[in-house]
């Protein structure tokens, strides 16, 4: 399966997909690394994975310990590696799935921010993750610029005794030709 095939789904299911869309290059508009994460937190470890269950069939596996302590004791974060500019309409979909003891979801957060401190939030969404894998999404317009490389998608996984499992995360400046 190619790339552009993967990006397909996630322009289907955006509030911002317009009807000619399908015209358009969606890979113009991709401004990260789709399997560039980075996971990182001593409440936490994790291993790459084959899953011939998620678009692309590589994934990774975070197991995290869930002793207490701040959500983003234990992160995954992957990159902006283009320029968003004000007004631009920003979507960041991320393919994942949950395994818990009681199988219940759990419930992370898809952030973009800053990616040096103090880590501002320029835009949040609340994902409840189950055990089927299923592409959680987050969409914005920008309210100000932010430089190539100094923002990032996080996901705060110390949210209880879990394993994550997340798949390629695809970030999409909408506004771009």
């Amino acid at each position: 399966m190619n790339r552009r095939h993967l990006l397909m789904g996630v322009a289907s299911t955006s509030v911002f997909a317009s009807r000619a869309f399908a015209q358009d290059d969606i890979l113009k508009k991709l401004i990260n690394q789709p399997g560039g994460w980075a996971i990182f937190g001593a409440a936490q470890t994790n291993k790459r994975i084959k899953d011939a269950d998620v678009q692309g069939g590589n994934a990774l596996e975070v197991k995290v310990a869930g002793n207490g302590g701040n959500p983003w004791d234990a992160a995954a974060s992957n990159p902006v590696t283009g320029k968003i500019t004000k007004g631009d309409r920003i979507v960041a979909a991320v393919w994942m799935r949950s395994n818990t003891a009681d199988n219940a979801p759990a419930n992370l957060t898809l952030r973009m921010q800053i990616n040096e401190p103090p880590y501002t939030s320029f835009g949040d969404k609340p994902a409840s993750v189950g055990p089927e894998w299923k592409m959680q999404m987050l969409e914005l317009t920008a309210t100000e610029d932010h430089k190539a490389n100094t923002c990032n998608l996080t996901i705060h996984l110390n949210t209880g005794k879990q394993t994550i499992y997340l798949g390629p995360a695809f970030i999409l400046n909408m506004s771009l030709a």
